[in-house]
């Protein structure tokens, strides 16, 4: 039977990371191994035990170790190509890198004091983002087709608050699908593959290597997961590139949305059911299809750590896996047929969640205690 990951065992797991880190990811995949390792024996940042979630215990800090990957990561790509320099740097730190940074400090603050109201960090989230695209409002979509259909593509002022709001929606998204092992970083790491080919800049890359080295790391330790600092700043930073593909690329909006279509359904079909049990909003929980899928999988004897990293690495796979094949086999981003692959994956996940929700929602506690 499948069991939870031993001393012995964890010191043998990491060793074959270090090797598999230096062969396929070289010395960005060994510093991002490092710093995931280091942080996460630190006492600091971490959930609470009594916390009903999928990573109760664990470090939180998976997202500050990926940051730091990242920016040594940049660093060592310019200083070997002999052009590191502050401007260099600098150039590759974009606007979006910046705000996406100071949406995450709100996460890092409840990382490690875990005492800021929901109510506040969506406040402070609200304000970052109105100044945010207020100072670049080229990645406003004001031709997005919907804006078009009802006629709003002239009332600069709604499109952008109800940009404000979507990106809001999607940074809570990213962070509700974080906790299960891979799962949220697995899909960010498509996102970054398709960014890397339409803009394939040393961050991006550099993005790549450092989530590779992170999955691979979460998913076979379970030791540490994003946190809110990760999940913040790297969805903010997805939302925000999105909307620089889409004012820069001619693409079909389901193209993006294809690819982060499990954290769009979650946030969706949350907010759905809350409003329907007439439940706040802004109080979290644990009936998420990622969840379930735990439950289901605990059922079967699966220890806490494996089913979590079956739950979410499998997740991931099975949503990104088509529009990953359908894009770098050749199919047109333009092309209005990713409308009819988004609906698809949309009826997936909601009869999938349906499934698991009658069969298992009842147990869905019992499995982390």
């Amino acid at each position: 039977m499948l069991r939870a990951l031993t001393n012995n065992d964890y010191t043998v797991s990491s060793i074959a990371i270090i090797f598999i880190s230096a062969l396929l990811m070289g010395v960005n995949g060994i510093i991002a191994f490092m710093l995931l390792f280091f942080i996460s024996e630190q006492q600091f940042g971490r959930d609470p035990i009594n916390k009903h979630g999928l990573a109760e215990g664990k470090s939180r800090l998976g997202g500050v170790a990926i940051a730091l990957s990242i920016i040594i990561g940049c660093c060592s790509h310019l200083f070997f190509q002999k052009e590191f320099g502050y401007q260099a740097l600098f150039m590759e730190l974009t606007p979006t890198i910046f705000l996406s940074l100071l949406i995450g400090a709100i996460g890092l603050i409840e990382d490690f004091n875990q005492n800021l109201s929901s109510i506040k960090r969506l406040s402070l989230m609200l304000f970052m983002i109105l100044v945010g695209l207020y100072m670049m409002p080229e990645l406003i979509p004001i031709n997005l087709p919907i804006f078009v259909l009802v006629n709003l593509n002239d009332s600069f002022i709604v499109i952008y608050l109800f940009t404000v709001l979507m990106i809001c929606g999607f940074i809570n998204a990213g962070n509700m699908a974080d906790g299960a092992n891979g799962l949220i970083a697995t899909i960010f790491f498509g996102f970054f593959l398709i960014a890397y080919s339409l803009d394939n800049s040393i961050f991006n890359f550099s993005v790549i290597i450092s989530l590779i080295a992170f999955i691979i790391f979460n998913v076979v330790t379970g030791k540490i997961f994003l946190g809110d600092f990760g999940a913040y700043a790297f969805s903010t930073l997805v939302a925000l590139k999105s909307l620089e593909f889409y004012a820069n690329n001619d693409l079909s909006v389901f193209f993006l949305g294809s690819i982060l279509v499990y954290p769009c359904f979650e946030i969706i079909r949350s907010m759905i059911v809350r409003s329907l049990r007439k439940s706040s909003l802004m109080n979290p929980d644990n009936n998420h299809l990622h969840n379930l899928i735990n439950t289901f999988l605990r059922s079967k004897g699966l220890s806490k750590h494996i089913a979590n990293s079956f739950t979410g690495l499998g997740l991931a796979i099975i949503t990104i896996s088509a529009p990953l094949a359908l894009y770098f086999s050749g199919f047109s981003i333009e092309s209005e047929y990713w409308r009819v692959v988004f609906i698809l994956q949309i009826l997936f996940l909601l009869f999938t969640y349906i499934f698991f929700e009658k069969k298992f929602s009842a147990n869905t506690n019992h499995c982390y205690n």
